[in-house]
């Protein structure tokens, strides 16, 4: 009898800390989605800085929200301009150095911004 009340007590005990641990877990995993909301947020608004500064006739840019964040810290954003989906934009902020490093963006460059990337 003695035998079944130990191995029923740490039945429970394992039970109670694999409930605990999955809370922890989840905790974990809501802040780091929390964080990554953050950083999309911030970076579209880049990359929106960055368009309007060096591109002409935009008038609107619509994110998509399949974003990947890359394990450098990079988040991958995609989009398009005017309400027009063959107008395609993409570019990858760097949160390090807070700017757009690669991108694609269908649309004319400014004049002044043609042979460098100008000021955003």
């Amino acid at each position: 009898m003695k035998k079944y009340i130990i191995i029923l007590i740490a039945l429970v005990i394992i039970t109670l800390g694999g409930i605990f641990m999955k809370e922890q877990h989840d905790k974990k995993m809501e802040a780091q989605e929390a964080k990554k909301e953050e950083l999309y947020t911030v970076a579209k608004k880049r990359m929106t800085d960055f368009i309007k500064t060096n591109y002409k006739d935009i008038e609107r840019i619509d994110y998509t929200d399949d974003y990947e964040v890359n394990p450098m810290g990079g988040i991958e954003i995609n989009g398009y301009l005017n309400g027009n989906k063959k107008k395609e934009i993409w570019g990858i902020y760097d949160k390090t150095n807070d700017e757009i490093g690669s991108f694609t963006v269908d649309a004319t460059e400014k004049p002044e911004c043609e042979d460098k990337v100008c000021e955003y």
